[in-house]
């Protein structure tokens, strides 16, 4: 081993054992703070539950604390579930409730019961944060209301805390010099799973893929407007905004990029009429327009001020206006199908291809940012053989498919943002050029405007605001979103303003900053547009865990919902597999907050590391990379200890 090997090997272990002490540092600290000693005492708490929260809607007390709550309504029912603790009542007005009990019948078998009280004694022995729910459907925005009991010493909070300092620490320490570290490439599933390709290359694939997806989803919007007004009642609500949302978020777009847009049901009967044609291609020798087929309709090209995606952004963020209507109340849900279905028709009448998925869809936009970050990527598998064959059949279409519905030329696509995954390539191909790689995640690492750049920060101002308002403890915020039954338009247009205002200016402002500031700390001579755009893709990953994050308590908490409504899909008392009566009974609700805190750890870590990953292009020297990312880090870092105070503070 030369001397220069020999130094390069002793640092690397040098890195790996400060790695190594960090997480026992790291670790050892909450546990000392854990192990200072707390006077127990016992607290009496007035508790009042109305419309949507409890007063006080934090309750701090120490291990070993016996609590005596003194529970009473304010207007209706409401009820009462800590996470974590066997505790459980139904709270009414005038200071009466029934605790629920249970014991172990002579059978065996679990049974319950209420017993009247006024007063609920017991002991918090559990450290930690643990959530109190209502139990008791009172409204439009039952769900959200909660409540914060906070038994201190906040030991999983603590220790997330002094972990996400030690993510930061080691990714600097192991990437600052990339070199050292492997880099994997992607291989062609295709080339490991020969029958993967032939399903897809399968003429009658897409429209079977959609079909049941589209009789579904129809359903839900017969749900929606006939079905029954309560969201928690109705298959729409609950699968839409529960079920969908979390698997789009958790395992659709990480694994599979925009593999959604090939199976969303809403643009389909658009296609299907502009395309006169539901599996069979109407291939033409000479082109029209530029395309052999002849599309029903205008087949005008749309703007090319406006190809990009602020108005993504901004139809986005109106949608979000009405956010917690929106999840709430069904026939909201089913306004927003409904235009969305007449705008895919008016659109694609007059413009060619899926212009309303490409540049107006409001999940579309999102969709996008974070598929550049997914595991899985339609590439061409040879770039030279697509140079040297002219017909661009992928593009303008061929006899064995269409031509490609997102106006995308796969010879020189490197990013995933406008790739539908509509297979449309695969299947014209002549050269047999397509390829679906795996690869790591975070693998694009390029932005190309502000408008995208745009899009991450809304993603995650949106992540927090979200999490502030349903998953938070603090009925005003609530009932200031909740315009249409408050009615109360002052709280709700500064709630609005607050969104709108740190979405469109205050976060995009200091990140447009950040680059400026690590442009200059860095000396690199890139223009400052280019080194924004470049780190502000470590806030792709960050974003994606966030919303993950974000969306496990609804699955969780909610999932007897789901079993409830698939019995009973449109609310009017039916119980087709006994299940619509289904208990409340939350799935280990006391680890959610554990898990997500966790889950934005690898946020933290993905984002940083993902970011420095993105400057190897443009940066050589680790010293140089180092300066470049620390203002972006510490944004990161802040953005999550946001949400980790929220979720386990």
């Amino acid at each position: 081993m030369t001397g220069k090997m020999r130094l390069k090997h002793n640092t690397k272990r040098k890195r790996y054992l400060v790695i190594l002490l960090g997480l026992v540092l790291a670790v050892a600290i909450p546990m000392i703070i854990r192990a200072i000693p707390h006077e127990a005492k016992t607290r009496v708490i007035n508790l009042k539950a109305q419309k949507y929260g409890y007063s006080p809607e934090r309750m701090v007390v120490n291990r070993g604390d016996t609590l005596i709550i003194k529970p009473t309504s304010l207007d209706v029912t409401h009820g009462f579930y800590l996470d974590g603790y066997p505790v459980e009542f139904i709270i009414k007005q005038q200071g009466v409730a029934f605790q629920k009990y249970s014991w172990e019948g002579e059978d065996g078998k679990i049974k319950t019961d209420w017993d009247k009280v006024s007063e609920i004694e017991f002991t918090a022995d559990k450290a930690g944060k643990f959530i109190f729910r209502c139990t008791q459907t009172c409204g439009n925005l039952h769900p959200f209301m909660t409540g914060e009991l906070i038994v201190r010493p906040n030991t999983p909070y603590h220790l997330m805390i002094s972990l996400s300092l030690w993510v930061v620490l080691s990714v600097f320490l192991l990437y600052r010099n990339r070199g050292e570290i492997e880099k994997r490439e992607p291989f062609n599933l295709f080339e490991r799973i020969p029958w993967l390709k032939r399903l897809l290359k399968l003429r009658g694939f897409h429209f079977f893929v959609i079909l049941p997806n589209f009789v579904v989803f129809y359903l839900f919007i017969l749900s929606a407007l006939w079905g029954s007004p309560v969201g928690n009642r109705n298959i729409a609500i609950i699968f839409v905004w529960i079920l969908w949302w979390f698997a789009l978020k958790a395992i659709v777009v990480p694994l599979g990029g925009r593999l959604w847009c090939m199976i969303c049901p809403l643009p389909a009967p658009a296609e299907w009429l502009g395309r006169k044609s539901f599996t069979a291609v109407r291939y033409i020798q000479k082109p029209f327009k530029g395309l052999h087929h002849r599309f029903l309709g205008l087949q005008k090209n749309w703007p090319k001020a406006l190809r990009n995606i602020w108005l993504q952004n901004i139809l986005f963020l109106s949608m979000i206006s009405f956010g917690i209507i929106l999840i709430t109340r069904p026939v909201a849900t089913a306004i927003v199908f409904l235009v969305i279905l007449a705008m895919t028709f008016l659109l694609g009448v007059i413009f060619r291809q899926r212009i309303f998925c490409l540049y107006m869809c409001p999940v579309g936009g999102f969709l996008g940012t974070y598929s550049s970050a997914s595991v899985t990527a339609l590439r061409a598998v040879d770039p030279e053989v697509c140079r040297k064959h002219k017909e661009k059949c992928c593009y303008v279409g061929g006899e064995g498919g269409w031509a490609c519905p997102w106006n995308q030329y796969i010879g020189n696509m490197d990013r995933n943002n406008y790739c539908g995954f509509c297979t449309e390539c695969i299947k014209s191909c002549p050269k047999d050029n397509i390829g679906l790689f795996l690869r790591p995640f975070g693998s694009d690492r390029v932005l190309k405007g502000y408008d995208e750049m745009f899009n991450v920060l809304i993603m995650l101002v949106v992540a927090i605001a979200f999490s502030i308002t349903m998953l938070g403890p603090w009925g005003f915020i609530k009932e200031a979103a909740n315009v249409t039954e408050s009615g109360k338009l002052i709280p709700y247009f500064i709630y609005l303003a607050c969104i709108w205002g740190s979405a469109l200016l205050i976060f995009p402002g200091l990140f447009i900053w950040i680059g400026r500031v690590s442009n200059r700390l860095s000396g690199f001579s890139a223009d400052h547009r280019t080194m924004t755009l470049r780190l502000s893709y470590a806030l792709i990953p960050v974003g994606i865990f966030a919303w993950i994050a974000f969306s496990l308590p609804s699955v969780m908490v909610n999932y007897n919902y789901i079993l409830g409504v698939l019995s009973d899909p449109l609310g009017l008392g039916w119980d087709l597999f006994g299940t619509a009566d289904f208990p409340f009974e939350p799935f280990y609700p006391e680890w959610i907050p554990t898990i997500q805190g966790v889950i934005l750890l690898a946020g933290l870590y993905f984002g940083i590391s993902r970011g420095f990953m993105g400057l190897d292009p443009l940066i050589e020297d680790g010293s140089v990379k180092v300066k470049a990312m620390l203002l972006p880090s510490v944004f990161a870092f802040l953005v999550i200890q946001v949400l980790m105070k929220l979720y386990l503070g």
